[in-house]
């Protein structure tokens, strides 16, 4: 299975990748990604990619949140890059999935925008699973892509959500329309 998910990873990053475009218009987010290994909703205001292959683990979804009145967006940005973790460890926990912090959140750079990233084992119905996030400030908040695979999956799917990180237009310069 491994195997076979390492050539398809490999296929597609040799084979021509097959564009498609996603807008979530109130805050003017455009989200580009390869059609061929995903397909692409808005749902309520949020962007859900669902993967249509074995290189990108499950679905991800993009979710838009305002800055809380008070703070400015690089002030939300580091609290909720801090607290996207604690939640997901207490709903886990209260879940019974066992959840383990693998990546405390780091702030990288990738395609030249800071994102902070981080992943969160959890056990589900006797197998390891794997949530990972990326938050990246934006003038109205914050833009987290949250996706999810198996353990054995996961190190092939993070290199397609890297991907889709980069195809989130603007980066830090996002602007509200």
């Amino acid at each position: 299975m491994r195997l076979l998910a390492t050539i398809l990873f490999l296929l597609s990053i040799v084979a021509p990748a097959i564009a498609g475009k996603i807008s979530e218009p109130g805050k003017g987010v455009t989200l580009s990604y390869n059609s061929s290994l995903w397909s692409a909703t808005l749902d309520d205001k949020d962007i859900v990619l669902s993967c249509m292959g074995e290189t990108c683990g499950d679905d991800c979804d993009v979710v838009l949140t305002m800055t809380p009145t008070g703070l400015t967006s690089h002030e939300f940005f580091d609290r909720f890059r801090n607290e996207i973790n604690k939640n997901t460890i207490v709903k886990a926990s209260q879940s019974g999935l066992d959840p383990v912090v693998v990546d405390k959140p780091a702030n990288v750079t990738v395609a030249g925008k800071e994102v902070s990233i981080s992943s969160v084992r959890l056990k589900l119905l006797g197998s390891h699973a794997r949530q990972w996030m990326m938050v990246e400030e934006a003038s109205f908040g914050v833009v987290t892509l949250t996706c999810n695979s198996s353990e054995d999956e996961y190190e092939i799917a993070r290199k397609t959500w890297l991907d889709l990180v980069k195809g989130i237009v603007g980066g830090s310069n996002l602007t509200s329309q």
